[in-house]
């Protein structure tokens, strides 16, 4: 399938409305570096094992064809230039494939790159000698400037059950649509989160629309009252027809968006850092960073998150610093610092992207980052 080849998305990118000439040329430059990294069968790689190109982040990136997608792609790229020296780096490429570790990879390669750009040096697992069941953090990182060495371990914390589903669902709706053609393109937004055999009709919905659509270069419907609305076209006819649709309905003329799901994720927090905290050396000022998309979402926000998190990492006196992070899509969001005692909450945002960063500061931690090292902490995250 030429969908799972490089040549096809860096020949797709003079195709890319919207796509200046020097960004182009940034993305071109970006796949070909990865697929030199990654490997040519790389793509090929992330796709066994399911219907053609949903569910692996990658290709998830790919099949959006809005220019932030391959800015995403240069960024990420941009990343593992950075860190090229690092030792053991090459331990976590030969695993990027793999659909249930890249959520952990992607997020220690991307927190390594900003601190290798503060001058801190990086080595990846094994990142202590090997023997005696010696528990290996995911990153050491030593200070030339201070002669300080920290080890940080990465933690992803997955979706709730209903949050699964809901992604389930709309890796569905993607494999429907461009199943039919790589040349549509859609728009779309989910109230709820369909049963599995309202889904499978929806499905069958979909993919009628998308074949009427690139058959007759035109826009088809799909509406299910208190479920979805969406709408399919021919990517020819997405200037005239699709951006004016999704512009009147609030929504990107590329991907779906919603259903917004309350929960609280605090629980899940603290358990994560009670498991993750084994990892690291007692001897040493250690770091710990969980990827939490939508742990600021819920009732309370941050002052929440603060609150109930910070009970449990004072708990563990060999972890200085604990970083919640998150990130989701809502380009309506503006950016924001603030701080509350030692605690900073700082957001980003990054082509559409709402980037979350809480840091919380153990104060009854042993042995501490100097405030020269912390300082780099604070500044990139």
């Amino acid at each position: 399938m030429e969908f799972l080849e490089w040549k096809y998305h860096i020949d797709g990118l003079e195709r890319m409305d919207g796509f200046r000439g020097p960004e182009k040329h940034q993305a071109k430059d970006a796949l070909l570096y990865l697929q030199k990294v990654l490997g040519d069968d790389f793509l090929s790689k992330c796709g066994l094992g399911e219907p053609f190109v949903a569910r692996h982040p990658i290709l998830r990136l790919l099949a959006n064809f809005a220019p932030s997608s391959r800015r995403d792609i240069a960024r990420f790229a941009g990343c593992l230039r950075t860190l090229e020296r690092s030792k053991n780096l090459q331990n976590v490429l030969a695993r990027l494939h793999d659909l249930t570790q890249f959520d952990h990879d992607a997020l220690l390669i991307k927190s390594a790159a900003k601190l290798v750009v503060e001058g801190l040096q990086a080595s990846f697992e094994p990142t202590m000698p090997v023997g005696n069941k010696q528990k290996q953090p995911d990153l050491k990182l030593d200070d030339p400037l201070t002669s300080e060495t920290v080890f940080l371990e990465v933690a992803t914390q997955a979706p709730a059950k209903r949050r699964r589903d809901a992604t389930n669902a709309s890796s569905a709706v993607i494999n429907a649509v461009y199943g039919i053609s790589l040349h549509l393109c859609f728009a779309a937004r989910w109230h709820k989160t369909p049963s599995k055999q309202a889904l499978d009709d929806l499905l069958d919905r979909i993919k009628e629309s998308a074949r009427r659509a690139v058959n007759e270069r035109s826009i088809a419907f799909v509406q299910e009252e208190g479920t979805l609305e969406m709408a399919v076209c021919h990517r020819d006819e997405r200037a005239s027809r699709l951006d004016l649709w999704s512009q009147e309905r609030g929504l990107s003329s590329c991907g779906i968006i919603g259903p917004t799901i309350s929960r609280n994720d605090t629980v899940r927090l603290m358990r994560k850092i009670r498991d993750e905290q084994h990892q690291l050396p007692r001897n040493n000022a250690n770091v710990i960073v969980i990827l939490a998309p939508d742990a600021f979402l819920g009732l309370g926000g941050v002052p929440r998150v603060i609150t109930e998190v910070e009970e449990e990492v004072v708990k563990y006196d060999h972890v200085h610093l604990a970083i919640v992070h998150g990130e989701y899509i809502d380009n309506r969001e503006v950016e924001f610092t603030d701080q509350e005692g030692e605690h900073r909450y700082t957001r980003r945002i990054v082509d559409g992207t709402t980037e979350n960063d809480l840091l919380l500061l153990n104060p009854q931690s042993r042995m501490k980052l100097s405030p020269n090292l912390l300082a780099k902490f604070y500044r990139v995250f």
